[in-house]
């Protein structure tokens, strides 16, 4: 009998299930493609299955913003606008969306950057259930602000002081002088302006300050390039502030490219939680492409995190996501995920061994499955092997809790992954290009490769001879039983 730790968090949200426009079609999208994928995921039991996400990728939306500076649909391919996600919603779907963290997306549309709060009322407001943030045009190309390392925000300027709106006589701002903490009463909750008066000084890139009030809300003043010729200067930005004592924190957390890219993820993060319509939680997708290590903060931020580049349609490029994953597992807890990107099954020249070895991998992983395949023309073998219910079960029941994995050899890995307090799945996977022997292992040592798990049988573990690719799935339930899938 399997048992595992007491504290998995069980009541989180799983991993997402849906479908989304990049990897098939990337740019050339239209909301009647789209609707013909929600009647073909429909008709042909995705839905039922538990594919309830329709994840619109990039250039949905117009290449400028509204007369209000909200994003706005591309009406020449979308002339429903955001009546397209409510259809959508009567068909049983979620929707989701796409937008980056720079100030455009990948396929240069207007990025959220500096739009946060605007852009994820509007998302919620719309309907959206889902976002696939992205991290284009912030240090790519030498046009972006942080091609160059030295050019993160790292320094403070010289603070000569700090004042508060509305509350010093007669209606104006009070002034206080500079301190790393400010302890301030106000009249009443709400929204206040904070300036900042700074000594300019000659400099060529941004400088960098975080308010924080109460440990909760903040204001994020950028200080521009300047001349210094002319000084001081007065920087402003809006600050939540509750009734009474207030205690205001002034720091720069940026050290470099990994707390740029966390303050502009939590930026949308606070945004998104705060806009979310009741009952409608946006999950909330960080796609930094494991740039700065994300599995060491996301966690606290976002639903999932990309942990490498972009996936291919190849069996290479799937081992080069899977090896980025598959020993994260410790950084993952049940509603927060690592994330090896969309599911390649059944693109590309993948054979079936490598599809199904693919599919069962993503699901011990505990990542999103999101896939990519054009549903509308995909054969009866593809789809009864991505709506098999109790491969789909691994990834979406029980405690939540990514396998672990234990290279037992350069080609075999064993994978371990809890499903209850009282049993456990074990998938065998033959990386190598040749076949393998029967492959015989006593269940006691197993003990030894996962902590979480024990088992109370001393039992042996036969595995068949794997062939190239393939992987062997087991599952051990609460009597010590053992089943191969």
């Amino acid at each position: 009998m399997a048992k595992v730790r007491d504290d998995a968090m069980s009541s989180k949200l799983p991993p997402v299930m849906g479908w989304s426009t990049w990897n098939q079609f990337q740019q050339h999208i239209n909301e009647g493609l789209i609707l013909e994928v929600a009647e073909a995921m429909n008709a042909n039991g995705l839905l039922d299955a538990g594919y309830r996400y329709i994840n619109i990728d990039d250039c949905w939306q117009g290449s400028q913003r509204d007369k209000d500076g909200r994003l706005q649909f591309d009406i020449g391919r979308f002339p429903r606008k955001e009546g397209l996600i409510k259809e959508l919603n009567t068909m049983g779907f979620k929707v989701g969306l796409y937008s980056s963290c720079g100030k455009m997306t990948c396929e240069d549309m207007p990025g959220s950057y500096g739009f946060e709060d605007l852009d994820a009322k509007t998302f919620a407001n719309w309907g959206a259930e889902y976002l696939k943030y992205d991290y284009c045009h912030v240090v790519d190309l030498p046009t972006d602000p942080h091609y160059m390392q030295e050019n993160f925000a790292t320094e403070m300027p010289k603070i000569l002081y700090i004042a508060i709106s509305g509350i010093g006589p007669d209606g104006y701002e009070r002034q206080f002088p500079t301190a790393d903490k400010l302890v301030l009463d106000v009249p009443r909750g709400g929204t206040y302006q904070v300036a900042i008066g700074y000594e300019k000084e000659k400099a060529h890139h941004r400088k960098f300050l975080l308010v924080t009030a109460n440990n909760d809300t903040d204001a994020q003043l950028w200080f521009p390039p300047t001349s210094g010729w002319n000084s001081p200067g007065r920087i402003t930005a809006n600050i939540e502030l509750k009734s009474g004592e207030n205690t205001l924190v002034l720091t720069n957390p940026i050290q470099g490219q990994r707390e740029d890219s966390m303050l502009r993820y939590s930026r949308m993060g606070k945004a998104l939680k705060n806009a979310a319509l009741p009952g409608r939680p946006i999950f909330y997708s960080i796609c930094e492409h494991g740039r700065t290590k994300p599995w060491t903060w996301a966690g606290k931020i976002g639903s999932s995190w990309r942990v490498s580049h972009d996936i291919r349609s190849t069996w290479g490029g799937i081992m080069k996501c899977y090896e980025a994953t598959a020993d994260l597992w410790s950084f993952q807890s049940p509603g927060a995920y690592n994330d090896p990107d969309m599911l390649e099954v059944g693109i590309g020249n993948l054979s079936d061994t490598e599809n199904r070895s693919h599919f069962i991998l993503w699901c011990m992983l505990s990542a999103p499955l999101i896939l990519g395949l054009d549903v509308r023309y995909t054969d009866a073998k593809t789809m009864a092997l991505i709506t098999n219910p109790e491969i789909i079960a691994l990834n979406q029941e029980g405690l939540l809790l990514q396998a672990s994995r234990t290279k037992l050899n350069d080609d075999l890995d064993l994978l371990i992954k809890p499903l209850t307090k009282t049993s456990c799945a074990v998938c065998l996977f033959n990386k190598s290009e040749t076949p393998t022997k029967e492959i015989c292992i006593p269940i006691s040592e197993l003990l030894k490769h996962d902590e979480r798990v024990c088992f109370a049988t001393n039992g042996v573990l036969k595995v068949p001879p794997l062939k190239a690719h393939e992987v062997a799935l087991f599952l051990f339930d609460d009597q010590g039983n053992t089943r191969c899938l």
